[in-house]
């Protein structure tokens, strides 16, 4: 094939959604070549991501406007996109940088200014677009590792800036080179069915392929009765990177007809945690594998798919060999293919009697002392009822609940309540209902109390007990020297953390003037640089007051010299 014409077949393929845009509208953020360590719309904990992340060799490289525009959002967290800005374009488009080490000094001041006005290290704020105006190549800010970040680069999104909707950036001329096909390690099928069966199983079965040439086989025949669904675990892989990429584009055929296809070209955040209908939530749970379904669940309202026959679901069952090919895709038009033979025969359709938690309608359960209410969409699909109780430790004030299992992913959230059986009064305000994850490891729900019962929301199902937390939180100092002289020092840190409720808020003082830490909440750590809101070449007294979610309340008090 001649350069010229696979070239055209890459530009058609990245202008499929875009033509609307001018593709060489934005230059590149950096003045490095993009290197990315995370595309868009791969999976991660209950959402798809919604941009790239472009590695940087070091914290602190220049970031520019990649196009004419004002700032419309800046946003300092100790979570998510740690500090972040947001640029709205004339073109109605608006371009995100998250993890940011810190913004340019009129940013900068512009922040301090609102945390200093509140108390408060967090904020969002809105300028108005007269405010900030910064044409194409400015600087504005400086690569970072802040908020949930786990080493330096620059998450990078592009949004449709009126519904505030995530597009693909790479539909953009950011000179990205891929030339590299995906990679296809797994398959596994799924009897859909009640009573279905996949090689003589009702359990879901892994296929391994067979690479020849670019492309895979399964030599084994997968013969199955009633419904039969697959999914596929591959990754793509880019020039110039040796960690993999997320999937673009997935198409399903039988005997050459196409049954299922989804692209990633945009996913609004307010669907992006139906990625649990679109994965198979249970082997993620399991294992960490992430295989991506060829079969959409009644309840998985995902804007992705464009096209289904029957929502991807097989049911062939003339006891005829087909012939199923699966086409996965990166945006730059390199495809890899999957091919496998399946045999369907009819179904057995005595149908047990069970009782189900149905995805389409409001669910009540109410067993002993526990309740739990789902909302109509908490569901992806039917899921059969299971409730159990077990006798706790003594570090738990009520049996533990079982609803369902870990392994069943929840979209809308459910709540539930549990009785206060035989807790003392005074410790009612210090209770609080737990999750149990599959390790032993207890994960805190935010809890009210009204009516005799405790009261809480849970994205997850499975185990669920109610535990009191008296503990102050715990603050230790990280870089203090013995004399606790920082005149050769440019910050001021500590070490903060909580047994079990977690952190709710902090306040400092320096000689009883409020002060704002920043929160560096992945390190559990919060920490000061020396500014302009201190004097220098004097003693100076430092109080911290942290309360955790249930208000125990830690004091901490020193005197050091700056």
């Amino acid at each position: 094939m001649k350069p010229a014409y696979i070239f055209l077949l890459i530009f058609i393929t990245v202008q499929s959604y875009s033509q609307n845009y001018d593709k060489n509208y934005f230059d590149s953020p950096v003045k490095i070549p993009i290197r990315l360590a995370g595309n868009f719309g791969e999976i991660r904990p209950n959402h798809f991501h919604s941009g790239i992340d472009i590695k940087v060799p070091y914290a602190g490289l220049p970031i520019y406007a990649p196009a004419d525009g004002y700032v419309s959002r800046i946003r300092k967290s100790a979570d998510g996109y740690g500090n972040a800005l947001y640029i709205t374009h004339p073109n109605g488009l608006m371009t995100v940088y998250g993890h940011l080490r810190n913004f340019i000094k009129i940013l900068e001041n512009y922040s301090d200014s609102i945390q200093y006005a509140q108390n408060e290290f967090e904020f969002t704020n809105y300028p108005t677009s007269g405010k900030f105006n910064f044409k194409k190549g400015e600087l504005i800010a400086f690569a970072g590792n802040t908020g949930r970040s786990y080493g330096p680069h620059i998450h990078f999104e592009v949004r449709e800036a009126e519904k505030d909707v995530p597009i693909n950036p790479c539909y953009f001329n950011f000179n990205i080179t891929d030339n590299i096909k995906p990679k296809i390690f797994n398959i596994a099928a799924f009897a859909l069915s009640e009573n279905g069966t996949i090689n003589n199983t009702s359990k879901k079965i892994i296929l391994k392929p067979v690479k020849k040439g670019n492309n895979y086989f399964i030599n084994e025949l997968v013969e199955y009765s009633g419904n039969l669904g697959f999914a596929i675990r591959a990754n793509d892989y880019m020039n110039s990177v040796k960690n993999s990429q997320g999937i673009y584009s997935l198409k399903l055929f039988v005997d050459d007809e196409l049954i299922y296809h989804h692209q990633l070209d945009r996913i609004s955040f307010e669907e992006t945690r139906y990625i649990n209908s679109f994965i198979d939530f249970e082997e993620r749970q399991i294992s960490n594998l992430k295989y991506q379904k060829c079969y959409i669940e009644p309840g998985n309202k995902l804007d992705i798919y464009k096209f289904d026959k029957n929502k991807g679901i097989i049911n062939y069952i003339d006891e005829q060999i087909h012939q199923v090919k699966i086409e996965v895709s990166d945006i730059y038009g390199n495809k890899t293919y999957v091919y496998l033979k399946i045999k369907g025969k009819a179904l057995n359709n005595n149908k047990s009697e069970k009782k189900l938690w149905l995805f389409d309608a409001y669910q009540y359960f109410e067993k002993d002392d526990f309740r739990a209410y789902f909302k109509k969409e908490s569901l992806y699909t039917n899921i059969e009822q299971f409730f159990n109780t077990t006798s706790g430790t003594g570090m738990y004030n009520s049996v533990i609940y079982t609803l369902s299992n870990y392994y069943t992913p929840i979209h809308e959230p459910i709540h539930i309540a549990i009785k206060a059986n035989k807790l003392a009064k005074e410790l009612i305000p210090k209770a609080l209902i737990i999750h149990i994850d599959e390790s032993g490891k207890l994960n805190p729900l935010d809890t009210d109390f009204m009516n005799d019962f405790f009261i809480a929301q849970t994205n997850e199902f499975g185990n669920f007990a109610i535990t009191v937390d008296t503990i102050p939180p715990n603050i230790e100092e990280e870089n203090f020297t013995s004399e606790k002289n920082f005149t050769n020092q440019d910050k001021i840190s500590f070490l903060i953390s909580d047994n079990l409720s977690g952190i709710r808020n902090y306040n400092a003082k320096i000689d009883n003037n409020n002060i704002i830490f920043t929160y560096d909440k992945k390190n559990k750590r919060i920490f000061y640089i020396f500014d302009n809101h201190i004097e220098f070449n004097k003693s100076h007294k430092l109080t911290i007051t942290i309360f955790d979610k249930k208000f125990n309340k830690k004091v901490y008090e020193t005197v050091f010299f700056k």
